[in-house]
């Protein structure tokens, strides 16, 4: 399978500053998106933190024989290792960086991230930044947000849709830099000719129903054109936060 893929990000109709950032590294075959919290381009500061740390860790992990700055999870793949790890040390970076600038300590960032290798997809989160897994016959969404709205629902306290529309639908249980020990959920899976995998941050879940999204990405002709119309989407809906996206379409080799 070739493996073709798109990001983009928007500040959104509301919010003066973008607090996301993203990174799509082919080579690396690394997707990360990353939301940042806490105002006055404190979220920017630290959501960069996290693309670039994961990127660095990823790119020095590449090779079998380095050396590890954080504990190896024997129950975790390789990858598996790798994507906690990056994680582990973003949220340390964000924790260094307030002691250096104390004015940001109410920073953090949720994140989604994946590594793919050929059809086999590495998959982790931190809050409430989703992964959705696209294929001809639907859409799931592949993670669990690390949220308050999340909780209830698990628990049958709320409905799906009573969850997006509560008062609490944008109060986080996880983020990174938050100080207290994290819950990096960690996935595989396997992936198909046709399946799509969808990164975004809330600006974009928030404001599209899944069945929507399902529906623009099918009828795009390409990644690009999807990215692209997932956003106008999201702003004609409101735009009431910062819009990224990321997708990775796997497709045959013969196009």
């Amino acid at each position: 399978m070739r493996v073709l893929m798109a990001g983009r990000t928007e500040v959104g109709c509301v919010r003066k500053h973008n607090e996301d950032n993203f990174l799509v590294d082919p080579d690396l075959g690394l997707f990360v998106v990353a939301d940042g919290l806490g105002g006055h381009a404190a979220g920017e500061v630290a959501s960069r933190i996290v693309v670039e740390r994961i990127g660095q860790f990823i790119a020095h992990t590449a090779e079998r024989d380095r050396t590890w700055p954080v504990e190896y999870d024997m129950d975790l793949s390789y990858d598996g290792n790798r994507l906690k790890g990056a994680l582990l040390l973003a949220d340390q970076g964000i924790l260094n960086d307030i002691q250096d600038h104390p004015e940001r300590e109410s920073m953090g960032s949720t994140v989604v991230a994946c590594l793919v290798d050929d059809a086999r997809v590495t998959l982790v989160h931190v809050g409430d930044s989703r992964a959705y897994l696209l294929d001809p016959s639907g859409i799931r969404q592949v993670t669990r947000d690390h949220s308050w709205v999340a909780e209830q629902v698990a628990n049958g306290t709320l409905s799906p849709e009573e969850a997006r529309r509560h008062p609490f639908r944008n109060v986080i249980t996880q983020a990174l830099g938050n100080g207290v020990d994290l819950d990096v959920a960690v996935q595989e899976f396997e992936v198909k000719e046709a399946d799509r995998i969808l990164l975004c941050s809330d600006g974009l879940s928030g404001m599209i129903q899944d069945e929507e999204l399902w529906e623009i990405v099918q009828k795009a002709p390409d990644a690009e054109v999807a990215a692209q119309k997932l956003i106008a989407r999201a702003m004609e809906n409101g735009g009431e936060d910062n819009i990224t996206v990321v997708l990775v379409a796997f497709d045959s080799e013969k196009k």
